[in-house]
């Protein structure tokens, strides 16, 4: 008996040490890292599985897309919560006329370019980008849009103070925020609606969802067919 307790300890001892606030913090960090290239993955292949194609190919994008979805529940199960620079003038990242319907305050230009993309089913909205926070409060201001996408991890600030700014912001206040965010934790999701985002996707995030989300902000948006 002594001998089956001994040999449990330094087993009990190992699975203890995967429960620090250093092994959590870090199972945090690798969960957004994974997610961001996935929603990419996910995001380009539903675009694809949209456009008409042969049947072996619309087999192998479904593949791609279940493999992409597998690994999304690992990281959700495996990697879930523990314990459960100066902004350039907007006249260089804007369009040339003052009005916009989605304003979009994201720093990778594949994500901007992925959502960009799925707006393309939307073909009357209008979509602008900022690189960093700063610059998101400025053209937020200035193209009063209809919606505003929101990352959290900006290279100047957090997308928490943005969101901050803006409802402070008379001039902004109005206009509903939705976060886009690799970070999945259920804290920081509550923390943000409480602070007033009117949504918060994780990624990756599935097309039809997300259009959801901005159909209900744009209304009466023409729609592409079939999407």
């Amino acid at each position: 008996m002594n001998e089956a307790l001994n040999s449990a300890g330094p087993a009990t001892e190992n699975a203890a040490s995967l429960d620090t606030p250093a092994h959590r913090e870090f199972r945090t960090q690798l969960n957004h890292k994974l997610r961001t290239p996935l929603n990419a993955i996910i995001g380009f292949t539903e675009l694809l599985a949209l456009q008409p194609r042969g049947t072996r190919e619309d087999e192998d994008l479904q593949q791609i897309l279940k493999s992409a979805r597998d690994l999304l529940q690992i990281i959700e199960r495996d990697l879930g919560e523990a314990a459960a620079g100066e902004a350039a003038p907007p006249s260089q990242a804007a369009a040339s006329e003052r009005v916009c319907d989605v304003l979009y305050v994201e720093d990778d230009l594949v994500n901007f370019t992925l959502v960009e993309r799925i707006l393309d089913f939307r073909p009357a909205v209008t979509v602008i980008h900022a690189v960093q926070g700063q610059l998101g409060l400025a053209l937020a201001e200035a193209y009063n849009p209809k919606l505003i996408l929101l990352d959290l991890n900006l290279p100047d600030m957090h997308g928490s103070e943005v969101l901050r700014r803006l409802q402070q912001d008379a001039a902004t206040k109005h206009i509903p925020v939705v976060i886009l965010s690799a970070d999945a934790t259920p804290s920081q999701i509550e923390r943000l609606l409480t602070a007033g985002a009117r949504n918060y996707l994780t990624k990756p995030f599935d097309i039809d969802p997300f259009l959801a989300v901005v159909d209900e902000f744009l209304e009466d948006t023409p729609k592409a067919a079939g999407v």
